[in-house]
């Protein structure tokens, strides 16, 4: 987390944080803060502590927060098991010191998420970016293509790829601007300018391609989100994430709303695809992770249960229901 301390400008350090099938928890502070100049030393001497100590015999517990968990007994509080595993990384610094962490960070607690899709100015001056909506991350190899002749033709050949499978175009002239988004791939594949529900919808590989994945995820969270905004309209950006299974490489526990697959018994008794539906995640300086809503609904009755929940939570309206006030 950026800070000053003593007048510069550094960094407060957390550690720990992590999802995984069977347990997941938040980055906990390491009360240690570090110059700019020695990110990389500190990165170095974490993971030398963590390749030290670390438990490489049992691949369930190969996390950093299960050896912190390790360094203290049970009659101790994980403060202090932080607190060794501290002394641990202090050990590795190049000088041997690792200080104390400053009193605050310059986290702005009003923060609030910004949407980087669409037309935004750069501080360069002239200069845009654009951030275009990928659906659930999937691109053809001839919209990759078409893709890499925009940024040649518009910006200077570079493109950047977001955590939300996203992508932005930098650098592009502020008089070229209409005639990007003219170009026929981002009227009818790549919009700037998503609906609410899309804009915030990530996806996991699923079983199409994953071998680890219990259900289909690409296909069926747009299918899903779609039948979703036929029924209700919502105030602002849901974000919902879909994984296959319990790996959450989907990251179900950071999002508005998440879904991970699971099998279940449908009203007939046979197995079908399903999933665990969590709500409230949340990131930023009010980080949460999100907790279970709902587990096992068979994903042919996601729709309804979905719609209800963004009324329900997220202040959204039915649509029969806006028609009749207009």
């Amino acid at each position: 987390m950026p800070a000053v301390k003593d007048g510069k400008f550094g960094f407060n350090l957390l550690v720990g944080g992590f999802i995984s099938p069977k347990r997941w928890g938040e980055a906990l502070p390491l009360d240690a803060w570090v110059p700019g100049d020695d990110i990389i030393p500190v990165c170095k001497a974490i993971l030398e502590a963590y390749r030290d100590l670390g438990n490489r015999g049992n691949r369930q517990k190969t996390r950093m927060m299960w050896l912190i968990d390790e360094l203290i007994d049970e009659q101790t509080l994980r403060v202090q098991g932080m607190e060794v595993f501290r002394s641990e990384v202090e050990k590795r610094m190049p000088n041997g010191v690792l200080e104390r962490a400053a009193p605050e960070d310059l986290i702005d607690k009003k923060w609030e998420r910004r949407d980087y899709l669409g037309v935004h100015p750069q501080k360069q001056e002239g200069l845009s970016y654009v951030g275009l909506h990928v659906p659930v991350g999937r691109l053809q190899a001839a919209d990759m293509f078409e893709l890499a002749r925009l940024a040649d033709e518009y910006g200077t050949g570079e493109l950047r790829l977001t955590v939300e499978q996203n992508i932005v175009l930098p650098n592009v002239r502020n008089e070229r601007i209409d005639a990007l988004l003219a170009e026929r791939l981002l009227r009818e594949c790549l919009s700037p300018q998503p609906s609410l529900l899309l804009k915030g919808l990530v996806a996991c590989t699923g079983n199409q391609f994953c071998g680890q994945a219990i259900i289909e995820t690409k296909a069926r969270a747009l299918q899903v989100t779609r039948e979703v905004e036929k029924r209700v309209t919502v105030p602002r950006p849901v974000r919902m994430h879909w994984t296959g299974c319990p790996n959450s490489c989907g990251q179900v526990q950071v999002a508005d709303i998440g879904f991970m697959g699971c099998l279940t018994k449908d009203s007939d008794g046979n197995i079908c695809e399903a999933a665990d539906i969590f709500v409230g995640g949340r990131v930023g300086s009010d980080s949460h992770l999100a907790d279970v809503y709902k587990k096992a609904v068979p994903c042919k009755d996601l729709v309804p249960v979905v719609a209800d929940l963004l009324v329900e939570r997220f202040g959204a309206v039915p649509r029969e229901r806006e028609e009749d006030e207009e």
